[in-house]
């Protein structure tokens, strides 16, 4: 484990882990989250940034391109944050990165979020995004990605594609995909102590805020509990040290019993998603092999 990555765990467990007991305040997480995307890293070099506002009459919210050049590749990225926190200002550098090290252009989408949206708002945001997307783009050229919620709202929005009939992209990127809202899975509690980020009851808030009374086992919500059939090679990644673990394993297994080529990448004591923070040395070892994985699913115009 690096220095970087030594410190960080330590911030998130001491500035940012809620105490047990302590409730998801959605004012004070998107407070928090604006305030630290105001200290993200500049775009790279050779990045362009191209703002995309809502098109009602075309069902799109707003959503926004980041850019090399000469993009060899699209990418349709989710952010993450609970579906109530978080947005293109937070995830940017990730986006960036991911441009810059795949040669891609990104679009990352800025879907709407719970309370005041709960599900399936959001999914019917990424569905669209990808709808359009498809409109200039062959499927073959395109890789949809996420972290957490994102990363689960990627896999709904895939079985929600599928379900109308629509092409399935090359591969998905997963980072600590959120798949699960009922959490049943056993590093909800077996992990609960090394997370350094969450404690099993933010997860539970955070999904009644998006459930609104829907069934935590709906697989547009839980897309664990949908059919993995037809869906695109997967590559995910997740921390041993996170209470999303069975998050990502059960995810990873059923879609082999699906017959859906997979790969998961574990790493020990690391924060979740920690790919997304894109100065660790950890997450720039992460994306590489997510930028070899866009390539090779990918092989370029």
């Amino acid at each position: 484990m690096s220095i970087q990555a030594f410190l960080t765990r330590w911030y998130l467990r001491s500035q940012f882990k809620p105490q047990p007991g302590v409730h998801v305040s959605v004012d004070e997480a998107r407070q928090g989250m604006a305030r630290l995307s105001h200290w993200q890293v500049p775009l790279p070099k050779g990045v362009h940034l191209k703002s995309l506002a809502a098109d009602t009459a075309a069902g799109l919210c707003p959503a926004e391109w980041l850019s090399v050049d000469a993009p060899q590749r699209s990418v349709l990225y989710f952010h993450g944050g609970g579906y109530f926190s978080c947005g293109l200002d937070t995830h940017r550098p990730v986006a960036a990165a991911i441009s810059r090290r795949a040669q891609a252009r990104v679009l990352s989408v800025d879907y709407r979020l719970a309370p005041e949206h709960p599900c399936p708002a959001a999914v019917d945001d990424a569905l669209a995004w990808y709808r359009e997307l498809l409109s200039d783009t062959p499927a073959a050229q395109i890789v949809i990605a996420g972290d957490s919620a994102g990363g689960g709202l990627v896999v709904a929005c895939l079985q929600a594609a599928l379900h109308q009939g629509l092409p399935m992209p090359a591969g998905a990127v997963l980072f600590s995909p959120w798949v699960d809202l009922a959490s049943t899975g056993e590093s909800i509690h077996t992990q609960a102590q090394s997370d350094v980020m969450f404690n099993p009851e933010n997860l539970v808030d955070a999904a009644k805020l998006y459930l609104a009374g829907r069934s935590a086992t709906d697989p547009m919500a839980s897309p664990l509990y949908g059919s993995m059939l037809g869906m695109p090679p997967l590559l995910i990644f997740a921390s041993k040290s996170e209470i999303l673990l069975s998050d990502a394993t059960r995810l990873h297994d059923k879609a082999l019993v699906a017959g859906v080529s997979s790969q998961l990448v574990l790493q020990p004591n690391m924060p979740h998603v920690w790919p997304i923070m894109v100065m660790l040395p950890e997450a720039k070892a992460s994306l590489r092999q997510v930028a070899a994985f866009m390539r090779e699913r990918v092989p370029g115009l």
